[in-house]
């Protein structure tokens, strides 16, 4: 494990310890050294900008009221993330946007690029990284945005979704099927 990581984890732990005793610069410190990643992970998980900061001040208010809950059985992070992702859900459901159907199977649309000029490369990547998570069920995303941006391990990440880790393998497993058909559609539209 990264030592700055793991010391900056310490950091976190000892802000969650303080936020046990009502300490309210220390829920300060730890929104703001969680904002950023918290708002990618949930603007990846709804696509919806006008519940981001809501749902943050929402997993930030829960981090607050059950402090004392977090046991240190797995990594503060996940904990946080774990909020998140039910909070991502809750709003999800309340703004008639999420399907507790698994859409694993859906049919995926290719989307329409323009022309490939060398000089728009990096903008159109980044938008077809954008397309191609919006193809994803929320639950696909979580869990691309947990293994490849997080660093969660499965085992994690199935704590954290509540589900078995074989669950999440096949939710991963699916969701590199879906952005590989959405590359190659990608592709066949740029060529």
């Amino acid at each position: 494990m990264d030592i700055n990581y793991s010391q900056h984890q310490n950091k976190d732990v000892a802000l969650v310890i303080r936020i046990c005793n009502a300490d309210e610069k220390a829920l300060e410190l730890l929104y703001h050294n969680y904002y950023q990643r918290l708002f990618r992970f949930i603007g990846r998980i709804t696509w919806r900008e006008d519940l981001i900061e809501e749902i943050i001040n929402d997993v930030m208010y829960t981090v607050w009221e059950k402090a004392a809950t977090y046991n240190h059985q797995c990594q503060l992070s996940t904990w946080i993330f774990g909020i998140a992702y039910n909070k991502a859900r809750q709003a999800l459901r309340s703004a008639g946007s999420f399907n507790d159907d698994s859409l694993d199977d859906m049919d995926v649309d290719s989307s329409v690029f323009g022309t490939y000029d060398t000089g728009l490369k990096q903008l159109e990547m980044r938008d077809f990284l954008e397309s191609g998570f919006k193809v994803l069920s929320p639950d696909q995303r979580t869990v691309v945005e947990l293994t490849y941006f997080e660093g969660l391990h499965y085992s994690e990440i199935a704590q954290l979704m509540g589900c078995p880790e074989n669950t999440v393998k096949t939710r991963m497993h699916h969701a590199r099927k879906i952005l590989a058909l959405h590359l190659t559609n990608h592709e066949d539209v740029a060529g």
